[in-house]
């Protein structure tokens, strides 16, 4: 197998894999490390595994003191991001109205193991798609408001996309994603949002929920290889790791379970790319047969495509030293994440309206919303 993993890769995997090793690094390994880890989100991460383990005080003291000032930034960010689920459902007032909890919160509601010391600085929900209209409304009265948008954007949102446009208090500025299903309704996968919610369990003490383990490592899965582009999405990534981990360890039949549940609900291609990588460039030791029992798997062409690009999206790029590579396989996989969350005919106008604004930015001005 290629190995794709240069100097700066190599030493931030290790850090990732191996917290232990940061004890032996020298100071121009720790510089560079801190850079990679921020352009990723990482840093708090990091932090959080070096206090776990007890490490904080062994490592170079600028190096510890920028690491617990991330560590404070991603905690104060989760508690931001939890008062605001708080005044949303003080705002909807409805105890049969059935919210679930996506992504960073619903991991910290669930006090997962990839929670501690994450950075998320918006609030993910998802609701009945016929519950959206009362929702916004609700939202809105009570002091929430839109960006600016175009006409243009206005459309893509309401008629293409997954969610409503984003809603931000202007006391607080935390963004809230109101989401009626997982992926585009566009896209290559057709992703049945009711199944999800029949599954969804109640949060620990609290009126709203969060999907189920098998779903709520699926929605990771699909968010990293359906719904993204990939680029610096490694956190993602180690997200769908130590969630399958976790789950394993509390569940000894979680991976068959979360095999049956990929295969049900048509999810194989994200969930066998998902595992892969895991495999790759984590060191997770899962069984290298699992992804062979889905039912639904990426043929060998574009596996070789991926195992050489994906990496190098999903890795940062040296910061003073940018790759061409890494540039081209970026932008094809930015190419991919639109081809599979819009059909052709969409596509091909989407992409050249975006441009067209990159090219005259000024021209969006005179189509903002009276």
């Amino acid at each position: 197998m290629t190995d794709f993993r240069v100097d700066h890769h190599r030493l931030l995997l290790e850090a990732i894999i191996q917290p232990t090793s940061l004890t032996g690094y020298s100071n121009p390994q720790w510089e560079l490390l801190l850079r990679l880890a921020r352009r990723v989100k990482l840093l708090g991460y990091l932090a959080a595994r070096l206090e776990k383990e007890e490490l904080l005080d062994r490592v170079p003291v600028r190096a510890a003191n920028l690491l617990r000032s991330a560590l404070i930034q991603a905690r104060k960010q989760q508690q931001s991001v939890g008062w605001e689920l708080n005044r949303v459902m003080w705002a909807l007032d409805d105890p049969d109205l059935p919210i679930i909890v996506l992504k960073g919160m619903a991991y910290l509601l669930q006090d997962l193991p990839n929670a501690a010391g994450r950075i998320f600085a918006d609030l993910d929900l998802l609701v009945p798609k016929e519950s959206l209209a009362r929702i916004e409304a609700s939202l809105l009265k009570k002091g929430w408001q839109h960006h600016a948008l175009t006409d243009y954007d206005e459309r893509y949102y309401r008629e293409w996309s997954h969610e409503i446009p984003a809603l931000v208090h202007p006391e607080r500025g935390v963004e809230v994603d109101v989401h009626h299903t997982l992926s585009s309704p566009l896209g290559k996968l057709n992703i049945d949002p009711l199944l999800f919610r029949e599954a969804a369990v109640k949060a620990k003490d609290t009126a709203v929920y969060v999907l189920s383990p098998e779903d709520m490592v699926l929605h990771c899965a699909v968010n990293l290889f359906q719904n993204n582009e990939l680029a610096d999405d490694l956190r993602h990534l180690l997200d769908f790791n130590e969630m399958l981990l976790f789950f394993s360890d509390q569940q000894s039949d979680f991976q068959q379970k979360l095999i049956g549940r990929a295969n049900q609900l048509g999810l194989g291609n994200p969930l066998f790319y998902s595992l892969y990588f895991s495999r790759v460039l984590l060191r997770s030791p899962i069984s290298v047969h699992l992804e062979k029992q889905l039912d639904q798997q990426p043929g060998w062409i574009a596996r070789r495509a991926m195992h050489h690009c994906v990496p190098l999206a999903l890795l940062p790029q040296h910061p003073d030293h940018p790759s061409r590579k890494t540039k081209c396989a970026r932008v094809w996989l930015y190419w991919r994440s639109h081809w599979l969350r819009m059909p052709l005919y969409r596509l091909l106008p989407h992409l050249a309206y975006k441009f067209y604004l990159s090219v005259f930015p000024g021209k969006a001005k005179t189509l903002k919303q009276k």
